[in-house]
């Protein structure tokens, strides 16, 4: 057998750069944006072809909608995922690791490239289950990039060891604070803007290093804001089933891919030390899974053994069927204001009769939900409260751009680059503020 399924500290590039591109210049926020990239020299050779090969279709993508969904690439994870799989269904068929991108990414993606299937509407590729929201895919590229900003090795410097893992965090926060706002919205594409952030932090996370790297982080940073993602995803789920459309034929095409995509980032946490409340949701996320009659199939191609795991383990411990036992845990967090909510909504889903069921997760009377927010509807994991511990357990500041080295002054880059000189010397201010750095 080969060794245990992804090591937190071993996740490889989740959907290739080629198909990272900006086809948008405008935006009411900050982290709703891919803008134009400029051609510097830090510009990816694979993202300039991915660029030329979608010239074509920048003026047919430039009329899309923000909600309206488009064919993405499979990502690289998946395909190391279902690799990883045969190893014990069809070992003949398995490759070495670092054959996997030449030998069974590469060939499928190059073929879907020439044949236009990215970024082409779905409904010219039924049955296709890699779609998103246009919005979500231009934040996921943007996450992408300012995580690539947070990592002191792309600029040849030294800053502090854990830089990375607080950047990755930041971004996250700040994505949450979105989801916030979005959760707070009387507009009537409230739902659609809530499930495009969740659709875009799932993809992000499960590429390249970002768990690794979040996990990483300090303890009871990283742990709070496990808690405040996965009550993120659950308020977006009761929120979709209050829509009456937590189901196979779900609007929200890619219902069973994002829900797959926080299980395969939180199956196996515990084993990384992040365990306990901040956890607890990924069972109520398998039962919203369940609940819609989804098929594993319409997720990654571990969703199905992850979902047989989540269904046996508990909060601490990653054998099946072990005991629920906290007694050797320590107790630092106890006061934490943030894990107590959460656990409150656990105990309590946990505690309500099976014919309370409904009550618990949202009605699906698409008739009793226009969208709008009120704690009346669809509050049922306690966003709102969750939230604002969190906000103030985090003070002063919660997200921003702190760990985002282009945001640094130029003499601060020089301290810390190996060779004293600031690495971004050559690029204009106004392109630095505007994030369109690239890298090589």
């Amino acid at each position: 057998m080969p060794p245990a399924k992804k090591q937190k500290n071993l996740r490889q590039s989740g959907v290739s750069t080629q198909g990272s591109h900006s086809d948008s210049d405008s935006s009411d926020s900050a982290f709703e944006s891919v803008r134009p990239r400029k051609n510097n020299k830090r510009k990816s050779t694979e993202t300039a072809s991915g660029e030329s090969h979608h010239s074509s279709k920048r003026v047919e993508l430039e009329k899309l909608a923000p909600y309206d969904y488009v064919c993405i690439p499979r990502p690289l994870f998946d395909v190391e995922g279902e690799n990883w799989l045969t190893w014990s269904t069809n070992p003949s068929a398995h490759v070495d690791e670092e054959d996997v991108y030449e030998k069974l990414y590469e060939p499928k993606w190059e073929q879907e490239k020439n044949d236009g299937v990215y970024m082409s509407p779905p409904e010219k590729h039924p049955g296709r289950k890699w779609v998103m929201m246009w919005s979500a895919w231009l934040k996921r590229n943007f996450l992408i990039r300012k995580a690539e900003y947070c990592d002191p090795h792309n600029f040849h410097m030294h800053i502090y060891t854990d830089w990375t893992s607080w950047g990755i965090i930041e971004i996250a926060e700040n994505m949450m604070i979105e989801f916030n706002k979005a959760y707070q919205s009387k507009e009537p594409t409230r739902l659609e803007e809530m499930w495009a952030i969740m659709s875009a932090v799932g993809l992000w996370l499960n590429e390249a290093d970002c768990v690794s790297q979040l996990v990483e982080g300090e303890g009871e940073d990283v742990i709070m804001f496990v808690g405040l993602l996965g009550c993120a995803l659950l308020t977006t789920l009761a929120a979709v089933e209050k829509a009456g459309e937590l189901k196979p034929d779900s609007r929200f095409m890619d219902l069973a891919l994002v829900i797959a995509y926080y299980l395969e980032v939180s199956y196996d946490l515990p084993a990384y030390g992040v365990e306990g409340d901040c956890v607890a949701w990924r069972k109520h996320a398998v039962s919203y899974f369940e609940k819609g009659n989804l098929d594993p199939a319409k997720g990654l191609s571990t969703t199905k053994l992850r979902i047989e795991k989540l269904k046996k383990v508990n909060n601490y411990n990653e054998e099946p069927d072990a005991p629920n036992s906290v007694d050797n845990l320590p107790g630092e967090y106890d006061d934490n204001l943030v894990l107590k909510l959460l656990r409150e909504e656990d105990n309590g889903k946990e505690n309500e009769h099976p014919e309370a069921m409904d009550k618990t997760v949202g009605s699906s009377n698409p008739k009793s939900s226009k969208g709008k927010n009120t704690k009346k509807e669809d509050d049922v994991w306690s966003w709102a409260k969750v939230f604002k511990a969190y906000k103030k357990k985090r003070d002063p500041i919660m997200g921003g751009e702190q760990y985002d080295i282009t945001k640094l002054t130029r003499a601060e880059r020089a301290r810390w680059a190996f060779d004293h000189k600031d690495p971004l010397a050559d690029i204009p201010t106004k392109d630095l503020k505007n994030n369109l750095v690239d890298f090589e």
